[in-house]
């Protein structure tokens, strides 16, 4: 895919990533409004390499070998459990040591030795306490955990120290009782020594005892926040922004990977082998109007204009001569192909062209709607030889046009759009007219298109835009392909003219309700009043045939929608209640939160604590 077929996937879906924009940014917003204040308190421990005694000591040497990773342990060592129980006992705090250190971070500050200790609370006060009080046990412990070590030490030291003791006091009475010599006198002079540097020794850990402060000392002290750190509204609803459109993006690429209708006039020539010879955008309808004759009604309408180009085209690629009788018919129903045919019959005939329109959709026939002519006598009375030729054909007021219904609904419809009589009739149509419309029922829905398009010299394919499917426009071509049609171009009806620059079809096809066409029709009094929808949303009364008359069976190809299909379907109505939800959620908020503010009442506060 190229930028432009992300930009208009980004525009034809523009209504998903909107809804998920907004839905998580509401989200994000609602959530930062109901949640509590929260401080923070922030302590700062500076970790010495070098501790007081030895200073005083003259050491030179650090405390750490490796700084950093002495560093590393000593915030390890701030975050042990007798700490957090200390502080918790140290301010009664009713809470598990668990608990505490989970509202407590401790990190170092860059690459200094410096420890920052960040505590949180809904109380300032309460967290600047935890934090100091935690940075204190810790000095407290390390300095209490070193002094042990100085203790065991100048224990060791004098006990040592005594032993040496006892060894002068040993020597002294043997040289009263032996008399002074050189052996005595270098013993002597040896355990005084070792008594002496055992004495100064002793003396240094005492006084290093004294003067040990830990491993860190409290250099920050926590003080009381005066604003909350959290919630923030504006950070969150930017990154609620943020979230809801990388998530609306990704929902929109996997509405538009799952989404199997035809979306350009490129991919319809493919799917057809022919090129696309007219986009018909959609018509927007008078209150109570749901089908109309657009070039004839409406001539400086758009959709007369699309119609004319139509008609441009089918001269243009006509230029040998060789189509007269063109089969109009889409892959599924409600797709406009009878729109289309009325509209291009007109439009042919307005150009001077002897046109003749044939009704071959016995099951819902529509062509008396758009001329307002009777259907009385139309194909099925010829084909079946009740009526003539001459009386089934109607003019609706231009000398160029003919109009011949579909008749009575006989009880072989496909048979007879099949027969020999049939090739006989368009023959004899052909020798009158320049252009022969053949105005048959869906490929999908029953088999009389095909049984007739043997008899056409060519076959207009009407897809209507973001409803027809891949599946069914391949299925409906192969079917022509089978009984060796010709399909020659393709027309795009129902085109939104916000799409149309674009050359992008939006939109989620339905059901195909192909039941209708196989139902056998009503009579008596509820077939006179009987209304029925066609594909183009007009009503209007569809004549029936006698009770005993039986249909055909038929066989139908009925594209199924994928169960992820339907789930997607499911979650973007969810998504537009939930949105719809947020936002009268949000709107009682603000009113709840100003009027609170404004009152005193003290409703969100009472809220709050109850949370």
């Amino acid at each position: 895919m190229e930028l432009r077929d992300y930009l208009s996937v980004v525009r034809a879906r523009r209504w998903t990533i909107i809804q998920a924009v907004l839905i998580v940014t509401v989200t994000a917003l609602v959530v930062s409004l109901l949640q509590p204040a929260t401080y923070e308190g922030e302590a700062k421990v500076l970790i010495a390499e070098r501790d007081a005694s030895a200073a005083f000591l003259g050491s030179t040497l650090t405390e750490f070998s490796n700084a950093e990773r002495g560093l590393q342990t000593q915030v390890q060592l701030m975050q042990l459990r007798p700490l957090a129980e200390n502080t918790i006992r140290a301010l009664g705090l009713q809470t598990t040591p668990d608990d505490l250190l989970a509202r407590v971070s401790v990190s170092a500050v860059g690459q200094t030795n410096i420890v920052r200790i960040v505590a949180t609370d809904r109380d300032p006060a309460m967290a600047a306490a935890i934090a100091n009080r935690l940075a204190e046990e810790y000095v407290a412990w390390s300095q209490e955990a070193k002094r042990e070590s100085i203790a065991t030490a100048v224990a060791e030291v004098e006990a040592r120290l005594n032993e040496a003791q006892d060894q002068v006091l040993e020597l002294g009475r043997r040289i009263q009782q032996e008399g002074r010599s050189d052996e005595l006198d270098a013993e002597l002079r040896i355990v005084t020594g070792l008594y002496t540097t055992l004495a100064d020794r002793l003396e240094s850990l005492r006084i290093q005892e004294q003067l040990e402060t830990g491993s860190g000392r409290l250099v920050s002290p926590a003080v009381e926040a005066e604003r909350p750190v959290a919630p923030n509204p504006l950070r969150n609803g930017v990154l609620g922004l943020a979230v809801g459109l990388v998530f609306g993006l990704g929902m929109a690429v996997l509405y538009e990977y799952l989404d199997n209708t035809i979306k350009s006039s490129e991919e319809a020539e493919r799917v057809f082998g022919a090129p696309v010879l007219g986009m018909i955008p959609l018509e927007k309808f008078d209150k109570d109007e749901k089908r109309r004759l657009t070039i004839v009604q409406h001539p400086g309408s758009p959709a007369a204009e699309a119609y004319r180009v139509l008609r441009n085209s089918l001269d243009f690629i006509n230029f040998e001569h060789d189509i007269k009788t063109l089969l109009v018919t889409s892959a599924a129903p409600a797709e406009g192909k009878s729109t289309v045919a009325a509209n291009l019959a007109a439009s042919l005939a307005q150009a001077g062209k002897k046109v003749a329109l044939v009704s071959c959709d016995f099951r819902r026939p529509t062509t008396e709607v758009f001329f307002g002519v009777q259907n009385m006598i139309g194909l099925s009375d010829v084909l079946l030889g009740s009526h003539s030729l001459k009386a089934a054909l109607q003019r609706p007021g231009d000398e160029s046009l003919l109009v011949m219904t579909s008749g009575k609904m006989p009880p072989n419809p496909s048979e007879l759009l099949g027969s020999q009589k049939m090739k006989e009739l368009i023959t004899e149509l052909e020798d009158w007219a320049d252009w022969v419309i053949l105005d048959t029922p869906p490929l999908l829905a029953v088999a009389d298109p095909a049984a007739v398009a043997r008899w056409a010299d060519g076959v207009l394919v009407v897809t209507r835009a973001g409803t027809s499917t891949r599946d069914a426009a391949v299925k409906g071509f192969e079917m022509l392909e089978k009984v060796g049609a010709r399909v020659v171009g393709s027309v795009v009806w129902g085109l939104d003219a916000a799409t149309a620059a674009s050359g992008y079809y939006t939109g989620y096809y339905g059901d195909y309700y192909y039941a209708d066409y196989y139902k056998a029709p009503e009579t008596g009094r509820a077939a006179g009043k009987k209304q029925r929808v066609h594909d183009s949303g007009a009503k209007a009364p569809v004549k029936v045939r006698a009770e005993d008359t039986a249909l055909p069976p038929a066989q139908v190809y009925v594209p199924e929608i994928s169960p992820m299909r339907r789930f997607l379907t499911v979650v973007g109505r969810i998504m537009a209640a939930l949105l719809s939800f947020l936002v009268v959620l949000v709107i009682a908020g603000l009113v709840t939160y100003f009027l609170d503010q404004y009152f005193g009442w003290g409703i969100l506060g009472s809220l709050l604590d109850l949370l």
